[in-house]
């Protein structure tokens, strides 16, 4: 387990926070999982909590960054049970790997989405996937990252969102502050 310790700042906005959370649900909808929010916080490194990890890298026309998922096995076997229904699929841990970079790629596809009615468009690069985290190169070095972690029925995840540059969206609200959010304990 991975104790998240650093403070929150209130370096994110209500809207990307917002779109984040969004983006996630929507995407687990595809395979007919919801998804229980959990307190989103930010750290000055990212932390990269789960067995299977994948990354996209993104840019805009001032900033550039990068969107990671992280999932524990239990969920990208359910993940990849609903997507084989009624087949044997083999779960192995490249198959179980590539289900995570094909769940962020969907959920990045929303994010993009999302922030694009909000003014504000994104590039995207092809995703990488990792079982380690000295094996997943995230490209940009943010000061901070926005995590949002969630749970689902079989286990735990969590989408990591970092950029550096400026990052505006037409309805931002002044950024709020997030200093009495609670710690996580990731898995």
């Amino acid at each position: 387990m991975t104790l998240m310790k650093d403070a929150p700042l209130p370096t994110f906005g209500k809207s990307i926070r917002s779109v984040l959370v969004g983006s996630i649900k929507e995407a687990m909808q595809l395979y007919g999982i919801d998804v229980q929010e959990e307190p989103q916080v930010v750290c000055k490194n990212m932390m990269i909590c789960g067995d299977y990890l994948a990354g996209i890298r993104i840019s805009g026309d001032s900033f550039q960054g990068a969107v990671t998922l992280a999932m524990d096995r239990n969920i990208t076997k359910g993940i990849a049970e609903k997507i084989f229904a009624g087949t044997q699929a083999k779960s192995d841990d490249s198959m179980l790997c590539d289900i995570v970079g094909e769940v962020c790629n969907q959920i990045t596809g929303v994010i993009q989405r999302k922030m694009g009615v909000l003014g504000c468009r994104i590039q995207v690069s092809a995703q990488m996937t990792a079982q380690t985290a000295q094996a997943f190169d995230s490209g940009a070095e943010p000061n901070e990252w926005l995590m949002t972690p969630f749970l689902l029925s079989s286990g735990r995840g969590v989408l990591s969102f970092g950029f550096e540059g400026s990052l505006s969206l037409s309805d931002e609200e002044a950024p709020e502050d997030l200093s009495d959010a609670r710690n996580i304990t990731f898995f």
